[in-house]
């Protein structure tokens, strides 16, 4: 609770002995980052480790060396570009870092940014906020708005390209996917840098992977990171009121679980609520995502498709043999948590509008899965919850190699469609192609997604 507070904006402050000790033990500290704990983590999978996945890394090596010259194109503009602000740290856990796309006449100066946070804590504090602000904001952020009324939901004041009537931009913030156990912040520079163009700020978190932690780790860390951005929103030069969180495949479980979780700690008073509210999103947009970790036909699927038994339950916390399979995996179930708090007053309020979106061909990830999740929602009463299937794509396809072969993004332009809603529509520019389609066709072949 102390790492999520510090990383929604409750910054610590060391006293002079405490920065002698961290000046002493940084330089040990980044060398055991950077060297002792990948090997310290290697050798912990390394006991899960089955024949099948060899086949499948070899096969995610030829996925990527095919599309190397695109994602060089890509990487180029990660490492290169001024307006992306990378590592910034967002917690205290391990891994607590995102990375911020920032379009033009946003800026993120750190020091600024958390003094700002700091004195709007401070003033809200003082002044708690007046009983007909926003529903569901902290009061530092109303602080941070001086008084004057958001656009409301998502997409209601202005171009989401452009500054609405507070001068703020729409923020995104993405959570990258990976089977719970390879994301990377870095994962999202493709998706970011399009809705950057459209003016869009995107904020990309990191969270801890298996093994370095379990799914109530990773989700504790994406809430914390949701936290973060909200908080931060107005100093980023966004639009508080058009935050809206979009989750890929693993990170689409997490984010949805986060967010449900969120609301209900909200609800009883438990001390990781000060940071947000659910309520404060203009959106959720889960893609490719799984939402029915206690489902045992998803269970037996990934089981096939090579993430193991003994692995997915040691992710999800149920232990190794899946003994505590009927206790642990509800808790880590967006439809369970919908169908356990079915009723419960004030949770569905605080949901936000929903999207989700899924490739009609994904065998990684069922497609069904997305539509038990629209049906759980609906049924626990939540109004707009919106659904898109793209016929004859996988589960990296809409993420990965469709803006490679260029041409129009239907997952770009529909997620810049939910933010915009209530606007005019605007058709969005076709996308450059990075790659011949017969390369893409050939990696397509290989993925192991």
């Amino acid at each position: 609770a102390r790492a999520c507070r510090r990383g929604a904006g409750e910054i610590s402050r060391p006293t002079m002995g405490a920065r002698s000790q961290l000046r002493w033990y940084t330089p040990l500290q980044k060398i055991w980052e950077i060297i002792g704990v990948p090997i310290w983590l290697t050798m912990r999978l390394l006991y899960h480790i089955r024949f099948n996945w060899l086949v499948k890394f070899f096969g995610l090596c030829g996925f990527a060396a095919f599309l190397s010259p695109a994602f060089f194109r890509i990487a180029w503009f990660y490492y290169t570009d001024v307006r992306v602000k990378r590592n910034v740290q967002y917690g205290s856990a391990p891994r607590n870092r995102l990375d911020l796309y920032l379009p033009s006449g946003c800026e993120f100066d750190e020091e600024k940014t958390e003094a700002a946070v700091r004195a709007a804590d401070a003033e809200a504090d003082a002044h708690p906020a007046a009983p007909n602000g926003h529903a569901g904001r902290d009061p530092a952020t109303e602080r941070l708005l001086h008084g004057t009324n958001g656009a409301g939901a998502a997409g209601q004041s202005g171009q989401s390209g452009q500054s609405n009537a507070n001068g703020g931009r729409p923020v995104i913030v993405f959570v990258t996917g990976g089977m719970w156990i390879i994301g990377y912040k870095a994962w999202g520079a493709l998706l970011a840098r399009s809705l950057m163009k459209q003016g869009f700020i995107v904020a990309s978190l990191d969270y801890r992977n298996f093994p370095q932690g379990t799914v109530g780790e990773m989700i504790q860390d994406v809430g914390c990171g949701i936290g973060w951005v909200v908080k931060r929103a107005v100093a980023l030069g966004g639009d508080p009121n058009r935050v809206v969180v979009v989750g890929q495949s693993a990170g689409a479980h997490l984010s949805a679980t986060a967010i449900l979780r969120q609301a209900e700690w909200e609800l009883s008073g438990y001390g990781l609520a000060s940071a947000w509210s659910p309520s404060s999103l203009a959106g959720f947009v889960g893609v490719s995502g799984v939402y029915n970790p206690d489902d045992q036909g998803l269970v037996n699927h990934f089981h096939r498709r090579g993430l193991h038994k003994e692995v997915f339950h040691s992710i999800m916390e149920a232990g190794y043999s899946g003994a505590r399979a009927e206790e642990a995996l509800p808790r880590a179930s967006p439809c369970a948590i919908l169908r356990d708090q079915a009723g419960v007053p004030g949770l569905v309020a605080r949901q936000p509008p929903v999207l989700l979106c899924h490739g009609s061909a994904d065998t990684s990830a069922p497609p069904s899965e997305s539509a038990k999740f629209a049906k759980a929602l609906r049924a626990a009463g939540v109004e707009s919850v919106g659904e898109k299937y793209y016929p004859g794509k996988t589960h990296t396809d809409p993420f990965v190699t469709d803006p490679i072969l260029g041409g129009h993004d239907a997952l770009l332009e529909d997620i810049v469609a939910f933010v915009r809603k209530g606007e005019t529509a605007l058709k969005l520019p076709a996308l450059p192609r990075l790659l011949p389609k017969p390369l893409v066709d050939i990696a397509r072949t290989m993925v192991p997604f």
